[in-house]
């Protein structure tokens, strides 16, 4: 990798979501498993045919048709069930505020649930409230120490800390298919992939993106994986990969600059280093890696602004070293 470029992987931990939505919401809706300890005799009667139209739209990916068959059906009244897969469904269509709400309503009928506070902790998580996900993963874990997402939630909220040690440490708590799971595998990748020991973290998140091809996250760290081990050709795949499912984040069109750039690329780099600081328009590291590429165009004058403008970022050791060679000294 050429000096100045640095990869960036989006740290997201990933909980086993849909192995626990279908749990919480079969054992609800029969009172056995992992339901509460004792449902509330406030709950509502279950309506089976509008709970398998909800759940089947969930199952679908359909979660905005999931959404609007969930409320309808608490419309006649609060049950668990059916309020945790409106917190599922919200989850899906990245509207975590609204999947916390439904959760606590969730538990508020069923307290003893540990489903139901690993759920809300993973949306408190999603919603960047870490304290608030801590609190409910505690919570799930006291009820139920095995409990598979709270295990992984506070693995992840120890690789949001920076904590790789603790998170692998936690994660190993898991066994079985627990264990292998591919979110599992992707968790302790991220965790490996803050040690540094990127080649080590390539086959879980390898794992993880087989069992889930559209995953952005998952592409945009395989292709950081590949950009690490030098197979460009790859990376590139993976990157555009992302890009195409998820074409607003703007990380991923700097690593792919940082393949462009390796590839000598040199204006398709400038380019996607310009869609980064669009989308991310504090990402000073995309300004220097920019800088350089324009100085290899011989673009100097821009590349030298670039360099002010990282460095009005915070990030001033490129300019600083142009300065010291004599380079950018007449355009401030």
């Amino acid at each position: 990798m050429m000096k100045g470029a640095s990869a960036r992987l989006n740290r997201s931990p990933r909980a086993l979501r849909l192995a626990a939505a279908l749990c919480i919401l079969c054992a609800l809706a029969t009172a056995s498993g992992c339901s509460p300890r004792q449902q509330s005799a406030a709950s509502a009667p279950l309506a089976e045919g509008s709970f398998n139209e909800a759940v089947s739209a969930y199952q679908s990916g359909d979660c905005r048709a999931s959404i609007l068959r969930f409320n309808a059906a608490l419309a006649r009244g609060e049950h668990p069930a059916f309020l945790n897969g409106l917190g599922m469904a919200y989850l899906e269509c990245n509207q975590p505020q609204n999947a916390v709400r439904a959760f606590e309503r969730a538990i508020a009928v069923a307290p003893g649930s540990a489903a139901l506070h690993a759920n809300a902790g993973t949306a408190l998580y999603a919603a960047s409230d870490y304290d608030g996900a801590e609190k409910q993963f505690t919570t799930a874990l006291r009820l139920d120490p095995a409990n598979p997402e709270a295990i992984v939630g506070k693995a992840g909220l120890f690789i949001e800390k920076k904590q790789p040690e603790k998170a692998l440490q936690t994660l190993s708590q898991l066994a079985g298919t627990d264990a292998a799971a591919p979110e599992v595998l992707y968790n302790k990748a991220l965790a490996l992939y803050q040690m540094g020991l990127l080649d080590d973290a390539g086959s879980g998140i390898a794992a993880y993106a087989r069992a889930h091809p559209d995953d952005a996250e998952a592409q945009n760290a395989l292709g950081v994986v590949m950009l690490h081990q030098k197979d460009y050709a790859s990376a590139k795949a993976h990157l555009d990969r992302a890009i195409a499912l998820r074409p607003e984040q703007g990380n991923y069109y700097y690593n792919r600059a940082n393949i462009l750039k390796e590839q000598k690329q040199f204006r398709e780099a400038v380019e996607d280093y310009g869609r980064a600081i669009a989308f991310t328009p504090d990402m000073a590291a995309a300004y220097v890696n920019r800088g350089d590429v324009r100085f290899l165009l011989r673009d100097t004058e821009n590349a030298c602004a670039d360099l002010k403008k990282a460095c009005d970022l915070g990030q001033c050791d490129r300019l600083e070293k142009y300065e010291e060679a004599g380079r950018c000294r007449d355009f401030f």
